[in-house]
């Protein structure tokens, strides 16, 4: 059985060095070059929750380059509320070159080259750009926010697409995870992340300063999931199927999870399992897109009033608490941010 992987993101390192590593004949085909690869994701999301080095066996703390142990919402009104969480920042261009090394060293094989069309044929045909035409037994979509897996074979789209612009600034950061929101961000947020002994700054593309950035790039952010992941033979994983949150975006450590199970249900030839999986699993709840929905209608004044008791009580479980018996219509809001930062990064 010759299975393709296209992407080479952790969605797909970590499909493939899963399969690749129990004896399977794994190929990864990705468009960037090698310099290309870590500018690509040297501004690219890396934040991820301690869990993940709980429940996935192949990835290594020793990338961790910031421990963090708060998030800090701002909102309009000069209110900060904070969450305690358990996460880290990752290097992550070395993190993933770990990962690709693992997977050469498991015999797995990476062509440099982009996927124009993939089509169905008794399996599937992958048509490059450089390499002509490869056939396939089963096809992994770990491309992308544009995914051409997803495109072809699947049809769909994921339910929202927001373009972002991250930078790395050249500036000391608070160690925590800073988060801004407001009416401005129609539901997205403005963030300032530590990395190393620098910052990570971002928003919706456009809004973000980049001043004294050191570098920046531009990418997409799918979100909503797709309503299928696996179809005959064809899996979605991460960013292709839509995996990241709604809310916060986060979407490391459920592109290596899905990787994962997606890995188990190829293994198992139980692609049903695999769409079980993600439809028990809490980030395909449709409550974090209720709750998204009526965030992008926010104005100013109704951020300032649901963050109003926090004035006092910045601990998001007290304040919570208060704020709900207070303001009861702003009940989802308080329990989306507390599902968002528990189970979405």
């Amino acid at each position: 059985m010759r299975i393709c992987v296209v992407g080479a993101g952790p969605a797909g390192l970590y499909t493939s060095l899963y399969l690749s590593d129990r004896g399977h004949d794994v190929t990864v085909i990705d468009r960037f070059s090698e310099s290309g690869y870590g500018r690509y994701h040297s501004v690219c999301g890396a934040g991820i929750s301690l869990k993940a080095f709980r429940q996935l066996e192949y990835i290594d703390e020793k990338f961790i380059i910031n421990r963090v142990d708060k998030t800090v919402l701002s909102f309009p009104g000069n209110t900060d509320v904070i969450m305690k969480i358990d996460g880290a920042v990752v290097d992550r261009v070395p993190f993933l070159l770990d990962l690709k090394q693992k997977c050469s060293d498991a015999g797995c094989v990476f062509i440099q080259d982009n996927v124009l069309k993939v089509e169905r044929n008794d399996g599937f045909n992958v048509h490059t750009g450089r390499n002509g035409t490869m056939h396939f037994d089963v096809i992994v979509g770990c491309d992308g926010a544009h995914s051409v897996v997803r495109r072809d074979i699947f049809k769909t789209e994921p339910k929202g697409m927001v373009p972002v612009t991250e930078c790395i600034i050249d500036r000391p950061n608070n160690g925590s995870f800073r988060i801004f929101l407001g009416e401005k961000y129609k539901g997205m947020y403005e963030w300032d992340f530590p990395s190393g002994n620098r910052t990570n700054a971002g928003s919706v593309k456009g809004m973000a300063d980049l001043t004294d950035a050191v570098s920046h790039g531009s990418r997409h952010i799918p979100y909503g999931s797709v309503p299928l992941i696996a179809d005959n033979n064809a899996y979605l994983c991460g960013d292709a199927a839509g995996m990241p949150n709604p809310i916060s975006f986060g979407g490391l450590r459920i592109a290596m999870v899905s990787g994962m199970e997606c890995a188990k249900a190829i293994i198992t030839g139980s692609e049903k399992q695999y769409q079980k999986w993600w439809k028990k699993n809490i980030l395909s709840s449709e409550r974090f897109m209720e709750f998204r929905y009526s965030m992008e209608k926010w104005t100013d004044k109704e951020f300032i009033e649901a963050s109003e008791t926090f004035r006092k009580h910045k601990n998001i479980y007290i304040g919570g608490i208060i704020a709900t018996l207070k303001h009861p219509k702003y009940v989802k809001m308080y329990v989306g941010c507390l599902m968002t930062f528990k189970h979405s990064w």
